[in-house]
């Protein structure tokens, strides 16, 4: 089976990525009863040496699905201030993993989002993150 049967229906490939997300893409996105979900499909590359998905590529996916619920909920960029998390158990190679996020709290510079990151079975990854919104003048650059 090739990974793009295992892409549950709904998610489109998120394009223009650069950096992080582009080393460790590709990435997907979909819009469900006006929530963002973000998901991408575990493979080789996001293991550590254990054999199951890195903490480190969990926690910035997570984090990345975070900076992307802001910008659905609140049409603004952002970047992070603060981030907690709490694994909960591992990620496996070929797993779909996906996440999605809920803006908490909100003032005119800061915004407050909790998010999990979960697979078909069980929650692996929960989060609740501080960001600080950008200017609306700042110029968009590609996502990711």
């Amino acid at each position: 089976m090739s990974s793009s049967n295992k892409i549950p229906p709904g998610f489109t490939e998120i394009p223009n990525v650069v950096g992080f997300a582009e080393a460790n893409g590709p990435w997907f996105e979909k819009i469900e009863d006006g929530r963002l979900i973000r998901g991408f499909l575990a493979g080789p590359q996001h293991a550590n040496s254990l054999g199951i998905v890195h903490g480190g590529m969990m926690a910035a996916f997570l984090d990345s699905a975070m900076g992307s619920t802001v910008w659905h909920v609140l049409q603004r960029r952002a970047v992070t201030l603060k981030l907690s998390l709490d694994y909960l158990g591992p990620g496996r190679i070929g797993e779909w993993l996906q996440a999605e996020g809920e803006v908490v709290g909100e003032d005119e510079r800061i915004v407050q989002i909790r998010a999990r990151l979960y697979g078909r079975r069980h929650d692996v990854l929960t989060g609740v993150g501080v960001f600080a919104l950008l200017s609306r003048q700042r110029s968009i650059k590609p996502r990711g």
